[in-house]
């Protein structure tokens, strides 16, 4: 590796390590910004300062291609300002040879924000949701009215709410048969963790439907404790109630595994998951959409309009992506290549217009070796 080469490389690590610390003053700023008027009596200005600063890893991975396009645009703009670029390619560099090592250094980049949103952003928003559920002793449940559902083969679970720590309130279970129709209910009033996938029960009423009488007659049990009731691990638990765009790759693989396993709908996490896969992708594609305009013929201009061109690109990236991504939920039920095509399509096409754009500002007879 070159002079050069560690030059372009310490240009783009620096100019995107430096655009990401921007995007993530920005979001503890406006994160700040919403969570201080919840603080009240129970829940302090510490709480929620707390709660900001968990969450901004996890929200500035979300914005983190977006932020090393403006950081590798900034950086190679400056460079083509000062005509740097220029000079590299009279000396006899190409322009696939000066993208390999804005590309290794977009290499790098992708695996530092990798590496943050995987560890430090999917622990963050767990231990955030659970820091302010503790300090205003409320509990966490999916936004449902009637509470958390998980499916465990023929059996059917309901939770009213999950309070951080690992109680259950208002438990039911609805066992049914081959016919597909109830054959026992089972309800306790709330249920506490005895580790792995067993809860103690109280307060239990078992309701059973006899089949060996016409009629179907009905009988109740009630008991004030059962122990060692298997319900499901709270693993699964912690995992359901947190949002797919906020969880790693382990946590969403699991998840996803346990819905199909169940014959349950799992679009949502599927498409979460690959848009988690195509992340680092999506980082190298950004850089790779900097070089038309690095290498375009420009008469003036300065870091202003670097900044401009890439703020327009990364909002209509992540516009594009959001729009695309919505798509997953609604179509990707049984169509298994819909949640795939969400996560690739960004990138792809983002890839494939910063290609034809090298190509119509520089001419394929100019880019030799």
């Amino acid at each position: 590796m070159g002079l050069l080469d560690r030059y372009l490389i310490r240009v783009v690590v620096l100019g995107g390590l430096a655009s990401t610390a921007a995007f993530g003053l920005l979001i503890l700023i406006f994160g700040a910004i919403d969570e201080l008027p919840k603080v009240d009596a129970t829940y302090s200005v510490m709480d929620a300062l707390s709660f900001v600063l968990l969450t901004v890893p996890g929200y500035l991975y979300d914005f983190y291609p977006a932020a090393v396009l403006v950081g590798g645009l900034l950086g190679l703009g400056g460079l083509a300002a000062h005509s740097e670029l220029t000079v590299m390619r009279a000396s006899g560099m190409s322009m696939l040879r000066l993208a390999r090592p804005v590309l290794l250094g977009g290499v790098i980049l992708a695996l530092l924000g990798m590496l943050m949103g995987e560890t430090l952003g999917a622990w963050g928003q767990e231990k955030a949701n659970q820091m302010r559920a503790e300090a205003r002793g409320s509990g966490v449940s999916v936004n449902l009215k009637s509470g958390l559902w998980l499916r465990d083969g023929n059996r059917f679970i309901n939770v009213r709410q999950a309070l951080v720590g690992g109680r259950l309130n208002q438990v039911r279970v609805f066992t049914i048969n081959a016919q597909s129709l109830p054959d026992r209910i089972l309800s306790a009033r709330y249920a506490t963790s005895e580790g792995g996938d067993l809860w103690r029960l109280y307060d239990v009423r078992e309701s059973t439907l006899s089949t060996d009488t016409p009629g179907g007659e009905i009988v109740v049990h009630t008991e004030p404790v059962r122990a060692h009731v298997r319900l499901f691990s709270q693993k699964i638990l912690n995992i359901a109630v947190l949002n797919p765009r906020h969880m790693n790759i382990l946590q969403l693989s699991a998840y996803v595994y346990y819905l199909n396993k169940n014959q349950l709908d799992a679009s949502a996490y599927t498409a979460a998951l690959w848009a988690r896969v195509f992340a680092p992708i999506s980082v190298l594609v950004m850089l790779f959409v900097t070089l038309p305009f690095v290498f375009a013929p420009q008469r003036g201009g300065g870091a202003g309009r670097w900044l401009f061109i890439a703020i327009v690109l990364g909002v209509v990236y992540l516009t594009l992506g959001q729009i695309v991504s919505a798509f997953a939920p609604v179509y990707g039920a049984g169509h298994a290549f819909v949640p795939f095509l969400s996560a690739a399509l960004p990138p792809v096409l983002f890839g494939g217009l910063g290609f034809w754009a090298l190509r119509r500002f520089n001419p394929a007879r100019r880019i030799t070796r």
